[in-house]
């Protein structure tokens, strides 16, 4: 093996498992159809409420953190729900721009515009976060999820859960889930189309429609973007993503729903493993295909039942071209992977204070290119009790037997107790387990990469306990405290005796750290708000085995200690305007030099700047919609930083356009 392809097959190894080689898989899809129509209903008028941004108004329905529709106010996790009134606002046009701003999440991505984008939240690894799109997870087999493709055309909302969420959805949930919701659709037809160019020669064309015909809800949505990057060559990034989403009306008591979502990428990218710009050809291909049917019937009050079913297919094609000056032989790298998932929920109202959820869930996984599949059957029991509308308690507990690795089980409870219609506490514990991927279990052995079948899940135990303070949407307040502790994760090494395997269950870590959360409406259009996390991780025990990115006593890599927002919005119908102070702090990495040695680093804090606005010029009629002009800017004040070490972020972009509201 030479040592140039093994020194870029470790840091590719790197980047796209989040710095320690990590993975899983074996969700359980979040049913985001409520479970009968009466609280639909509910759940689609409480979106067009007054909104008091990313902390959660009480008046607020959630379905990713019981799996049924429950108000926000019931709720023990930690949540978040960010609208599509909210995502328009900020002037995002990616999902990693909304979760840049969500509390105890810390977003990376390497270089420049379609680079690999890793997410950690609270400390834990890149891979263990749930990402559900319609119910449908979107992880890798072994949890990974690269954030840099996923556009906010066409998204209704996004539900954030931080803490694990395993006894729910199975494998991968360790430190959050994040459920994306297309929208639905309803009363008349409405849309817009939207058109912008701006910095790097980039160019973005978009719309979406959505509406209601008697008993069919539906919704359309594409979006087209292109960007030289802003490396001097070779780093052209461009991407399709077009989602549809309806849902029919069967009886007064039934409905079918359903949903499509297909992404195409192309990403150019001119650097090596050190982040130097010498590569003048090499490039990925991503294609990404998600399908979802669901059926919901509400037999009685006290009974509805739920079977869901997806599918999500992912094909990965990296290619290297001979140029004589770093790559010397062409080589092209393809993957395959996809996941069936068929669920049924079943919930009984046994009073109503009483809410037992019961299901049960199969999934497949399977790797064409590495010739590998696994399965998992999945038991699940949930009850939801309320005492005198002030206390609710949920508390449960999961089964998953699995053909790869040993059985693994789940329990939690949480807690939330109401002072008053303004002030809630709440609790939560439970543990989370994260399957190994399937390059872990297999390895590459065509580079001389060796595999460990005998794997076993990594794991997490944590707790968090919180306060909110919410006066609807003229303000709130929100502070939680979080414990983490990780055990069994999987270590790479390439220092192992010969036909060892490399990755191999060693390592144990833990984190713990403060949220802080909280928005002031200073008048019916102005609002101000902002959030801080504090995260402590350290190494608690990295093995024996050498070479590793893990370092007993030390802290675990790409985590900073202090992150923070603030943003200041003024919203006047159309007339909208959002600015974005955006805070990281120092934190570790690693450093990988062309001499194929490496030295850990600590890179510099930073403060990055964006803004959105949005001004109407001509108004077409009362009922037909308007002409606005569009204008955004990222780090306006061009600052220099660094999100993995080597590597240059985007500086200073400002993009303009129209956007036709029909």
């Amino acid at each position: 093996m030479k040592p140039r392809l093994a020194y870029q097959l470790v840091f590719t190894i790197v980047l796209l498992f989040g710095v320690e080689p990590s993975v899983a898989q074996s969700p359980g899809s979040a049913s985001q159809e409520p479970s009968n129509k009466d609280t639909r209903n509910k759940q689609q008028q409480s979106t067009q409420q007054p909104k008091g941004g990313p902390l959660s108004p009480h008046h607020e329905i959630t379905v990713t953190a019981t799996r049924t529709p429950t108000p926000a106010r019931q709720v023990g996790q930690s949540l978040t729900i960010i609208t599509a009134e909210e995502i328009e606002a900020q002037g995002a046009r990616d999902v990693l721009q909304v979760l840049e701003t969500v509390p105890g999440f810390n977003v990376v991505r390497t270089g420049s515009f379609g680079g690999t984008t890793s997410l950690f939240v609270r400390g834990g690894e890149s891979d263990f976060n749930l990402v559900l799109i319609d119910g449908v997870q979107v992880n890798r087999p072994g949890g990974a999820f690269d954030l840099a493709d996923l556009t906010t055309t066409n998204i209704e909302r996004i539900e954030i859960v931080r803490g694990p969420a395993s006894v729910l959805y199975g494998s991968d949930a360790v430190t959050s889930v994040i459920s994306i919701t297309t929208r639905k659709g309803e009363g008349r037809p409405s849309g817009n189309l939207q058109f912008e160019g701006g910095t790097y020669n980039s160019y973005l064309f978009r719309g979406a429609t959505q509406g209601q015909l008697q008993r069919l809800q539906y919704s359309f949505g594409a979006h087209y973007s292109e960007s030289d990057g802003f490396h001097d060559f070779n780093s052209q990034y461009n991407k399709v993503d077009l989602s549809a989403s309806s849902t029919v009306a069967l009886t007064p008591d039934s409905f079918i729903s359903g949903s499509l979502r297909y992404l195409n990428s192309d990403n150019n990218f001119p650097t090596d493993s050190t982040g130097a710009v010498v590569d003048p050809n090499d490039f990925r291909k991503t294609n990404e295909r998600l399908y979802s049917l669901s059926y919901n019937h509400l037999f009685s009050d006290r009974f509805d039942t739920k079977v869901h079913y997806g599918y999500y297919s992912r094909d990965f094609t990296s290619v290297t071209v001979r140029d004589d000056i770093v790559d010397f032989f062409d080589s092209e790298f393809e993957l395959t992977e996809n996941r069936n998932y068929l669920d049924w929920q079943n919930n009984f109202q046994v009073n109503p204070d009483n809410l037992i959820t019961v299901g049960t869930s199969y999934e497949r996984e399977a790797s064409q290119t590495d010739d590998l599949s696994r399965r998992s059957l999945g038991l699940y029991l949930q009850d939801q009790f309320s005492w005198r509308d002030r206390l609710f308690l949920t508390a449960g507990a999961r089964y998953d037997n699995n053909d790869r690795f040993k059985n693994f089980a789940t329990v939690s409870f949480s807690m939330a107790y109401l002072l008053d219609d303004e002030w809630k506490l709440r609790a939560s514990v439970g543990n989370g387990f994260r399957a190994p991927s399937f390059s872990e279990i297999i390895g590459f052995p065509d580079f001389g990469i060796v595999g460990n079948s005998d794997l076993q899940p990594e794991k997490n135990v944590a707790t968090d306990f919180g306060v909110d303070y919410v006066v609807g949407s003229q303000g709130g307040l929100s502070a939680t405290v979080f414990f983490n502790r990780f055990s069994d994760l999987i270590e790479f090494s390439f220092l192992v005796p010969l036909e060892t395997p490399n990755f191999i269950n060693v390592e144990k870590a833990k984190s713990q750290g403060l949220e802080l959360n909280g928005f002031v409406s200073a008048t019916e259009r102005l609002r101000f708000g902002g959030q801080y996390t504090f995260t402590d991780t350290e190494v608690t025990d990295a093995g024996t085995v050498p070479g590793g990115s893990f370092t007993e006593g030390e802290q675990l890599l790409r985590r900073p200690r202090n992150t923070a927002g603030v943003y200041g919005e003024f919203l006047k119908g159309r007339y909208k305007f959002r600015i974005d102070f955006k805070f990281k702090g120092k934190r570790d990495d690693v450093q990988f030099f062309p001499d194929f040695s490496s030295a850990r680093v600590v890179l510099p804090s930073y403060l990055k700047t964006d803004f959105s606005v949005t001004v109407p010029i001509l108004r077409f009629s009362d009922s037909f919609g308007d002409l606005a002009l569009v204008f955004r800017g990222e780090n306006v004040f061009d600052k220099e930083y660094t999100e993995i070490a080597g590597f240059e972020s985007i500086g200073r972009s400002f993009f303009g356009g129209l956007d036709v509201a029909f």
